[in-house]
């Protein structure tokens, strides 16, 4: 079940479709996401504030007292995606008039936008695919791991969350049936809600006073001292991964000063391997094998491209096998390939490995091995949904042309690093804004 049903890694654009594949050309990332995801489950690499999963606790909690049937006129706008507008309309308003730390805050730059023209964030004034790329969508997956929602709805550690940060925050009444300053603010927001469903828009202007309740109860970076415990805890509670094992590791004195020096999770790995248990280093063996094999080839990729701009013409698949690191792939890849599925066999990966990436692993000369990898990389652009993209290259009888969008005109750096992130920087991030450094 390899290919691209599986969840690949998000980008900072959000734009429309294109016939364009300029991400992933060798079809790498999306096992190297699920080895990640198994490393730490819920964690995507774009996710930098963890008092996102507090905000998706309020959004769930508002949502349900419309109802489930709760949809915008246009039949299409969910409750949740009003309340996302609100949120993100309101922090990058309030930052104008107070200083707010706004870093990963996704939808950020479609709000100023939006202010400076003086319009409301609508369909189509924010993110194309919120559900993905909006703070609903990146973080969302952590947010069900940790039982903060389940099945759209609040779970029961987003209620404890919610219930927490309501009484940390003097917001008396904002859950449950009491009365306080809590339970008018809810009715404020609630409102706030109805009214951008009909709409189909943030239904409020600037001077709403109910924008001061984002920047004081959910600014990104300014978790409650209880809030931030009860997000480390949930954090280190980790049942089917080890998201535990690497924050523990990562917030040691020793784990941070591999992280500070080398900013390489190779090397950080490789650290974390002398301390780990024994599945966690058949983990970590098995994605350390992976991305040498995903070097290799992306390596070889990667000097092809430089080669196919500096002749500025066909290169044949002759010429593009005297290059040196094809020259090292062709040497080194069968047992790339054979040592990497043995890696991943524990994992039941084995088999969609070979499925995807056993072409790469027969021998023959560097040409012939070349000549498999463009033809992998066309392949992999065929299967790119939604109705698959065009290669980087033209090809003919006379050899490879690569294509005006793809050009390098620097050598790429021979490189051992990982190809592909998994996790650690997010990680590293969450523990900064939790403080969960250890001296």
């Amino acid at each position: 079940m390899l290919d691209y049903e599986l969840t690949p890694l998000l980008t900072d654009k959000d734009e429309g479709e294109s016939s364009e594949g300029g991400l992933d050309p060798l079809g790498t990332e999306p096992m190297a996401d699920v080895l990640a995801s198994r490393l730490a489950p819920g964690v995507r690499e774009r996710q930098e504030r963890p008092r996102f999963l507090t905000a998706i606790a309020v959004s769930r909690s508002l949502c349900a007292d419309l109802g489930e049937e709760a949809i915008g006129r246009d039949g299409l706008t969910e409750p949740w995606l009003v309340f996302e507008w609100y949120v993100v309309q309101g922090l990058v308003l309030m930052a104008g008039r107070r200083p707010i730390d706004l870093r990963g805050l996704p939808g950020r730059l479609k709000a100023e936008q939006a202010l400076r023209d003086n319009v409301p964030l609508s369909p189509k004034r924010y993110l194309k695919t919120p559900a993905t790329t909006g703070f609903h969508g990146v973080y969302g997956v952590l947010a069900e791991a940790l039982g903060i929602k389940r099945d759209g709805l609040l779970g029961e550690q987003g209620y404890e969350l919610l219930s927490l940060w309501s009484k940390e925050q003097g917001l008396a009444g904002f859950v449950g049936t009491g009365n306080g300053r809590g339970k008018q603010l809810r009715e404020q927001l609630r409102e706030a809600l109805k009214d951008g469903l009909d709409q189909g828009a943030v239904a409020r202007t600037k001077g709403w006073a109910g924008w001061r309740f984002f920047a004081d109860h959910l600014a990104p970076r300014g978790p409650g001292r209880r809030e931030a415990q009860y997000l480390r805890e949930a954090l280190l509670n980790d049942r089917e991964g080890f998201r535990r094992d690497v924050l523990e590791f990562l917030t040691s004195p020793a784990g941070q000063r591999v992280w500070r020096r080398e900013k390489s999770e190779r090397a950080f790995h490789k650290e974390l391997q002398k301390r780990a248990s024994a599945e966690l280093r058949r983990l970590l063996a098995a994605i350390d094998a992976y991305e040498r094999f995903a070097r290799l080839t992306q390596n070889a990729f990667d000097e092809c491209l430089y080669e196919m701009t500096r002749r500025r013409g066909y290169v044949s698949a002759t010429q593009l096998g005297h290059l040196e690191p094809v020259r090292e792939a062709s040497r080194r890849a069968e047992a790339a390939v054979r040592e990497t599925a043995d890696r991943l066999k524990p994992f039941g990966l084995a088999g969609a490995f070979h499925q995807r990436f056993a072409n790469l692993g027969e021998g023959g000369a560097p040409s012939q091995w070349v000549e498999r990898l463009m033809a992998h990389h066309r392949q992999t652009q065929q299967q790119k949904p939604p109705n698959g993209k065009l290669p980087w290259f033209e090809s003919d009888e006379r050899g490879y042309l690569i294509r005006p969008l793809y050009r390098r005109d620097e050598p790429a750096a021979p490189s051992d690093a990982y190809v592909h992130p998994f996790r650690t920087r997010p990680l590293w991030s969450f523990a900064a804004d939790l403080r969960m450094f250890r001296r």
